[in-house]
C-alpha cells in the first residue's frame, strides 16, 4: 500500500508540473504574439491602401 501512495504522490507531481508548464505557454502565446497581431494589422492597412490607390 505504500508503494501505491508513493506512484499516486509522483503521479500528482508530474501532473502538476505539466499543468504549470501549459499555463506558461499559454501566458507566453497570449502576450508574446500581442506585438505579431499588431504588426500583422497595421500590414493589412498598408496593403489595403496601397490597393486602393
Amino acid at each position: 500500500m505504500g508503494n501505491l501512495m508513493k506512484g499516486i504522490k509522483i503521479a500528482a507531481y508530474v501532473a502538476e508540473i505539466i499543468v504549470a508548464g501549459s499555463v506558461v505557454i499559454e501566458l507566453v502565446e497570449k502576450y508574446g504574439s500581442r506585438s505579431k497581431k499588431k504588426s500583422a494589422a497595421s500590414k493589412v492597412a498598408v496593403d489595403n491602401a496601397v490597393t486602393e490607390n
